[in-house]
């Protein structure tokens, strides 16, 4: 399922910024699910992040951890969430 829904291209072949949401009880499996996909397409993405949403802490602290990779760097990404947002928005149009 996961790859039928990351996988729907339009017209000219272009792959739209997609996300998908896994949830359940703890204990299920997801994050079983989200690795075992996430090293199966691997190879046809550039990106791939993690974002822990258990509440907006930690949420924040994925969106600023993402900002220290060295393609957020090179961007001059300034760190707020805001900029990390906008930073991963504008990765499609590369």
């Amino acid at each position: 399922m996961l790859k039928d829904h990351f996988s729907i291209r339009n017209g000219k072949d272009i792959v739209p910024q997609r996300s998908f949401l896994i949830y359940g009880l703890g204990g299920m499996g997801k994050t079983e699910i989200a690795l075992k996909f996430a090293e199966a397409i691997t190879n046809q993405y550039t990106y791939i992040f993690w974002v822990d949403a258990t509440n907006k802490d930690t949420i924040s602290a994925s969106l600023k951890g993402i900002s220290s990779i060295p393609d957020a760097k090179k961007a001059d990404i300034d760190g707020t969430l805001e900029a990390v947002l906008y930073w991963i928005a504008s990765l499609s149009q590369e």
